[in-house]
């Protein structure tokens, strides 16, 4: 398995002479990454902008077009009908998908399921207080930020991708549903109908605390963290954590497990 990471959520696995990529955004993410004639499975997990902001016009790039016909795409319906409105993919490489629902292109199967997304201010009065002036004083950021979703399907579904492959490799994509208000019922039935060797999701400074609850109930072999909003924490000089030192932390909880931290955009995490 090889893992890239290209900032913000953006994921590709490369298995058995496909693709996989996830959450794909931003201008890291380039068809250079991509091989002619490579089945490429992109699953956008909702509609927020640092997710599915830039895909459609990726898509619709003159480079493109030669790997159009091994492009399939993977979301909520909502979702599919904004990035295909003008049919660059054919209906049959387009796959709207809801809690449950499965998908097998070649030999890799992918089934979706639902998170409910992490809180987007911190605990405590006095730190949402904190959190909230620093956007103030950065009045065109934030207005900036706000008027990239207008157009995008922001109440889509969110949803979560488990990635089965027919030599038994696992991949488990919880992206931004691990947090301190995670449903545990929502993970035991994950845990239980969809278990993983690989495990990805994305990490805040608020949620560190409550990570090794979860990464208990889905027992995986290997654990890969990310920040899915570090340049927009970097932007309003709000915290955040070392991941690298988060992930030798928790090693130490569970020793059985490797955890590996996915940082700079456009590396692997080995």
């Amino acid at each position: 398995m090889e893992i890239q990471y290209f900032g913000w959520s953006g994921i590709t696995l490369r298995h058995n002479s496909t693709v996989v990529g996830f959450d794909l955004y931003g201008e890291k993410v380039t068809w250079d990454a991509f091989t002619e004639n490579q089945p490429i499975i992109l699953c956008l997990t909702h509609g927020h902008p640092e997710h599915a902001g830039s895909l459609r016009a990726f898509l619709e790039a003159p480079e493109a077009r030669r790997h159009l016909p091994n492009v399939h795409l993977i979301s909520s319906p909502d979702v599919i009908k904004h990035m295909n409105r003008r049919g660059i993919l054919t209906p049959e490489n387009v796959h709207p998908v809801s809690d449950g629902g499965s998908v097998k292109i070649g030999d890799v199967k992918i089934t979706s399921f639902t998170w409910v997304h992490m809180p987007l201010l911190p605990p405590g009065l006095r730190e949402k207080l904190e959190y909230i002036f620093q956007l103030i004083i950065h009045p065109v950021d934030l207005v900036r930020i706000g008027t990239s979703g207008l157009l995008l399907p922001m109440n889509a579904p969110q949803l979560g991708f488990h990635i089965a492959y027919a030599d038994g490799t696992t991949v488990l994509n919880y992206s931004e549903g691990v947090h301190r208000l995670t449903d545990p019922r929502e993970v035991q039935q994950v845990a239980e109908r969809l278990p993983a060797d690989m495990l990805f999701f994305a990490v805040e400074p608020d949620d560190v605390e409550a990570i090794p609850r979860w990464v208990e109930m889905l027992a995986p072999k290997e654990v890969y963290l990310y920040e899915a909003h570090r340049p927009w924490r970097d932007l309003f000089r709000l915290p955040f954590i070392d991941l690298y030192e988060y992930a030798v932390e928790l090693s130490r909880g569970f020793p059985k497990i490797m955890f590996d931290a996915l940082v700079i955009p456009g590396s692997s995490p080995y």
